[in-house]
Parts: C-alpha cells; sequence; structure tokens
C-alpha cells in the first residue's frame, strides 16, 4: 500500500475517532435502517414462496380433462404429466373418476382416486374419523351421512345400474356359461330352462322373471363398504363417496380411468398459464386449463405482500438517507475552520471530498454488516410470530443489504460534501 493510501485511511479513522458520539448516531442509522431493509428483503423472498405452497393446499389450480369426444383418459396419462412440471413448483397431483349411484334409492356419486394423492391435495378438508387405509373403506360427505344416518364404522351399500351394453355383455357371458355347464335342446334351450311354444328360451334359469324388468337385480351392481370418515367441506364434496381405484374398478366393473384430473401447482400466474399450454400441446388427447379465480387471486395476494414490502423498504431508505446526511452535516459544521485551513494552504477539493466520501463509505459498511445480521435474527422473529414460518439465510440479501448501506451513506454525504467544498478559507479563518 502507498505511503499515500495510508495517510488517507489514517485521516479517515482519525476523524472518526475524534467525533465518536456524532458518528456513532450516523453508524446507528444505518445499522437500524439496515436491519430493516434485510429483514423486509428475507421476509419478501421466502415468505411468499412458502405462502404460495401454502396457498396451494387449499385446492387445485389446474384442471385437466378429456378432449374431443372421450369421457376419460388413463391414469399412467397423469403421471407423465406429473413428471413434466417442475418438481420444485408441483404441490401435488390426482386423477378422479366420477359415477352416479344410488345409496337407499337415493342419487349420489362415487368418486375413485388415489386417496393417498387426494388426502396430500386437499389436507385442510375436515374429515370426522380418518381417511381409509386399505380396501373395502369408504369416505362419505356428510350430506351423506344425514340423509342415510350412519357414521363411523358403519356399513353401507353403493349401488350402480349397469348401461345397456354392460347388461347384454353380462348376459351373454352368463348364457356361455350354462353352454359350457350342460348341453341344450335344439331350440337352444338349458335344460329346466322355460321355453315359449315355439320351443325359445324365454330366460336363464337362475333368473325370475320379475329380474329382467329395470332396475330388477340383474341390472345393478352392488358394493358395501365400511366408513372410515365422513367429510364436510361444505360443497358438492358432501354429496360424494370417494373410494380407492380398486374398489371403485369393482363397483363399476371395468379398469380405473380418470374422469378428471387436478394438479396444484405453486407458480405465478403467467407460469401456470405456461404450464397448461405445454401440457395441452404435448397430449392432443387432453386439455389443461388453469382455474383462472385461484390462480389470479393467489398471485393478487402476493403481489399486495410484495408491495407492501416495497414500500416500507423505500421508506426506511429514505429515513437512512436522512439520519446520514443531517449527521454529516453537523460534522462538516463542526470542521468548517480545519476544511478552510486545509483550503487556505492548498489542499485541492478532491482530498477534501475523498475524506467525507470515505468517512460514509465506512460508515456504511460496518452499519451494513451490523444491520445484515441483524436483520436475519429479526426476519426470523418476525416469520415465526406473524407468519408461523421460518426463513432461510439469504446470501444474496446479505451481500445486497451492505452495498445499498453503502451507496446510501454516500448518496446522503453528497449534499455536505457540496458545503464543505464552498467553504471560503477568507470568511471561516478571519477572526483566528
Amino acid at each position: 500500500m502507498s505511503p499515500k493510501r495510508k495517510m488517507f485511511i489514517r485521516m479517515v479513522l482519525s476523524s472518526i475517532m475524534r467525533r465518536r458520539s456524532r458518528v456513532l448516531i450516523a453508524m446507528l442509522a444505518v445499522a437500524i435502517g439496515a436491519t430493516t431493509l434485510a429483514s423486509l428483503a428475507m421476509i419478501s423472498i421466502d415468505v411468499p414462496r412458502q405462502m404460495a405452497r401454502e396457498m396451494r393446499n387449499y385446492g387445485a389450480n389446474v384442471v385437466v380433462l378429456p378432449e374431443g369426444e372421450q369421457e376419460a383418459f388413463d391414469p399412467a396419462l397423469l403421471t407423465e404429466i406429473s413428471a413434466e412440471v417442475p418438481s420444485d413448483v408441483l404441490v401435488g397431483a390426482v386423477g378422479l373418476e366420477y359415477e352416479p349411484i344410488t345409496i337407499n334409492d337415493l342419487p349420489y356419486v362415487a368418486v375413485g382416486t388415489d386417496l393417498a394423492a387426494a388426502r396430500e391435495l386437499n389436507p385442510y378438508w375436515y374429515v370426522d374419523g380418518e381417511w381409509p387405509s386399505e380396501g373395502g373403506e369408504a369416505l362419505i360427505g356428510l350430506e351423506i351421512a344425514r340423509a342415510t344416518d350412519v357414521g363411523v364404522g358403519d356399513k353401507l351399500t353403493l349401488t350402480q345400474l349397469m348401461d345397456a351394453s354392460e347388461k347384454a355383455a353380462a348376459d351373454l357371458q352368463k348364457v356361455a356359461e350354462e353352454v359350457s355347464q350342460g348341453p341344450t335342446n335344439m331350440e337352444g334351450a338349458a335344460p329346466g330352462q322355460p321355453t315359449n311354444e315355439g320351443g325359445k328360451p324365454i330366460a336363464p334359469a337362475d333368473k325370475n322373471v320379475g329380474d329382467a324388468a329395470p332396475g330388477g337385480g340383474a341390472d345393478l351392481r352392488e358394493l358395501t363398504v365400511t366408513i372410515s370418515g365422513v367429510l364436510e367441506t361444505g360443497g358438492s364434496e358432501d354429496g360424494f363417496v370417494y373410494l380407492a381405484a380398486s374398489d371403485f374398478s369393482e363397483l363399476t366393473g371395468r379398469e380405473h380411468r380418470v374422469t378428471v384430473a387436478e394438479l396444484s401447482i405453486a407458480a405465478k400466474e403467467d407460469a401456470i398459464d405456461s404450464i397448461a399450454r405445454t401440457i395441452s400441446a404435448d397430449h392432443p388427447e387432453i386439455k389443461a386449463a388453469p382455474v383462472a379465480r385461484l390462480t389470479h387471486s393467489d398471485s393478487n395476494v402476493l403481489d399486495m405482500l410484495r408491495s407492501l414490502m416495497a414500500i416500507i423498504t423505500v421508506i426506511v431508505l429514505a429515513l437512512i438517507m436522512i439520519g446520514v446526511s443531517t449527521t454529516m452535516m453537523a460534522v462538516v459544521t463542526e470542521r468548517r475552520n480545519e476544511i478552510g485551513l486545509r483550503k487556505a494552504l492548498g489542499a485541492p477539493n478532491r482530498s477534501i471530498v475523498g475524506e467525507f466520501l470515505g468517512e460514509a463509505v465506512l460508515l456504511g459498511l460496518i452499519g451494513g454488516l451490523v444491520g445484515a445480521v441483524c436483520g436475519y435474527g429479526l426476519a426470523q422473529v418476525i416469520s415465526l410470530n406473524v407468519f408461523h414460518r421460518t426463513v432461510q439465510f439469504q446470501p444474496i440479501v446479505f451481500t445486497a443489504t451492505v452495498l445499498v448501506s453503502i451507496l446510501i451513506s454516500t448518496l446522503a454525504s453528497l449534499i455536505p460534501v457540496r458545503r464543505a467544498i464552498d467553504v471560503d478559507p477568507a470568511l471561516v479563518l478571519r477572526g483566528e
């Protein structure tokens, strides 16, 4: 280090030490401002991201439906879709299959799904009892529980009406089984089976004529389940019966499909729109669409929180500038004679400006370092008490806080420095 630079550092440190009380006040102002700035910055970066995931727990914000004339799609497709969404923003995904059923001749809706995924996607659903954990259990809505007067631990029989194609296929299967069990007569009637006058079979031997009427036993499928929990959401879910995919397949008589898929994505509105368009473009057989009301409201809440933080930050920075500027102005006033003497001895304005700005930089550096450390602690206290979560240490915020503190201290010193170089040696030394 050159002698000239050593002398400069010595002059700056000596000036600060001689005016410790005033400099300490300025340094304290910078430290308090830096503390507030660092804490708000860490909260505004980390808490909104956590809150975005938290808000996603209140329901899905992207819906995937079959495209065209299809009524459902393969569950394997949902796995592919989930893999395409970045893991750091995907909160959960679940495929749902809906079918109308009756319970005690009252119409309701059965939902077949991965119950673990549904629980992960909707952790704040109120369930009296437990979510189903094994086959043969069901989660029923409060509306169904009240209408059928059942509760947790009771048995419930679900009934589904077979459509015409299923009925025909079942009848053909029944006849084929009967034919394989024994010979038939020339007219196709099994032994003991009723026939008409022409010898044609009327119905399978094990059926009653009454069973062939609509709503008869041959047209219905039944599944008896144990109620593990009663769901109350205040919405349409209160009229649903949630079954595991395997139980749902047993009720419907076919493989589980997905009627609608729901995804919860913790990202900004534009990013969610982009993900939905990408999914639809990559898979023409489906269409993904954001739930506009949810994505827009989430974005508004987070934007308002960030705007509040930004306004407070600006106010804090203004207060730092006022505090430092006032202190430096008082220092210049105290040192008018010293400045006049230096100028009278031929000191250039550049050396005077350099000394004052050096003091400002040192104030900003020390105050910024202290404030950045304290700011992280303050951010933890605020976050735990207000948002009930911790914040992560952000190195970029720490660095930015120190740099901003130095910049603000320097800018705040410009006006006092301007007054220092305007000092007239003849006037200030006239009475000396």
